[in-house]
């Protein structure tokens, strides 16, 4: 089998992985790029399993569509928690540099600047990423309605539900797939159809699974006994796998039991969660003062590969700026206290007693 070229498939805002020749997209936040080693793989779905309050994986979710939109990439957005067009209006503004960067002083770069050989002085401070497909994003400020109205998005929000015949127990599972499949079929997406320009189909579907998708008022309890959210998930993927297509899903998983909850992560490709320190105890932990949660990459599928990237048991943490939503790898300082406590303590013999006698001067 022999692996396309890089240009095999010009199309904005994708790369090819060199090492299996999987087309890749980014999800908008350069940080989770590099964990998922350069990107989301076009053809997957990615779960986000949302906090207590939703609020972080909403973001994600808007990072995702908003690097979409700047690509010229078509975009199917759905919910029935909040109206699409509302998320689609609101996304991030993008920006031609860091936001955290642009707000540095050159003061304090002279400052930090270290005392080595000024030959060196020009050298990055950081390994980046050479193929870097991303932008940047201020979440400060919100896209121009120009942008929106010229990119080609599809919204969905459950109004046109057909009671008919179908393996769900809510029909708004069966609808989202039929609306996921026709806007596939519209714009030549599948890998059988041959169009005069290759283009991605972005699939962003906010809280599904909330209590909005239960199919009556009277079926709270079905909530753990129903298999509408993993066979979703699970006939998404077989869809988004024939298409140059990729999907991101936020889940409420706090509500779910855990089977529920596994079956879910199996049926997808990829599944982040994300641990927020609001309403627990780490919130007032010193050490982690910075940082606004834990970052947990509890599933990453190898794609044209034997073997995956998963990073294994690093320790990842995310903090949420005014401008900027960034996730790095958790460095924690050392224990001065427990530092200190033990140079007070006097040196002793190892064997011997540390209290003298009365005979003893």
């Amino acid at each position: 089998m022999e692996k396309p070229s890089r240009g095999s498939f010009n199309i904005p805002g994708t790369v090819i992985n060199g090492q299996n020749a999987q087309l890749l997209t980014s999800t908008g936040i350069s940080s989770v790029d590099s964990i998922l080693g350069g990107g989301l793989p076009v053809g997957t779905v990615t779960i986000i399993e949302e906090d207590i309050y939703g609020s972080h994986a909403k973001i994600m979710l808007d990072y995702f569509l908003a690097e979409g939109i700047v690509n010229d990439h078509s975009t199917l957005v759905a919910s029935l928690d909040m109206n699409p067009y509302n998320i689609i209006k609101n996304l991030p503004a993008v920006i031609h540099n860091d936001p955290e960067e642009s707000t540095i002083s050159s003061d304090s770069i002279q400052d930090d600047k270290m005392r080595i050989a000024f030959r060196y002085q020009n050298l990055p401070t950081s390994d980046k990423d050479s193929h870097n497909i991303g932008h940047y994003f201020d979440l400060s400020k919100t896209m121009s309605l120009a942008d929106i109205e010229n990119s080609d998005i599809c919204y969905w929000n459950g109004q046109r539900i057909e009671n008919g015949t179908s393996m769900f127990a809510n029909p708004a599972y069966n609808e989202l797939l039929k609306a996921v499949k026709e806007k596939i079929k519209e714009g030549k997406f599948f890998l059988k159809d041959n169009p005069s320009k290759r283009n991605v189909l972005r699939v962003g579907i906010h809280s599904l699974g909330s209590p909005m998708w239960l199919p009556s008022r009277d079926s709270y309890h079905l909530m753990n006994e129903s298999r509408d959210l993993d066979m979703f998930i699970f006939c998404l993927r077989a869809l988004v796998r024939s298409a140059f297509a990729v999907a991101v899903i936020t889940i409420p998983t706090h509500l779910y039991h855990e089977n529920s909850l596994d079956r879910c992560i199996h049926s997808s490709d990829i599944a982040m969660r994300l641990q927020t320190f609001s309403g627990t105890e780490l919130e007032n932990n010193f050490s982690l003062s910075d940082y606004h949660g834990f970052f947990h990459l509890t599933k990453l599928a190898a794609i044209n590969s034997f073997a995956s990237k998963h990073p294994g048991s690093i320790e990842y943490v995310f903090k949420l700026r005014r401008k900027k939503f960034h996730i790095e790898k958790l460095h924690l300082p050392p224990d001065l206290q427990e530092v200190g406590s033990s140079n007070s303590t006097p040196p002793s013999i190892a064997c011997g007693s540390s209290n003298k006698h009365l005979l003893e001067f």
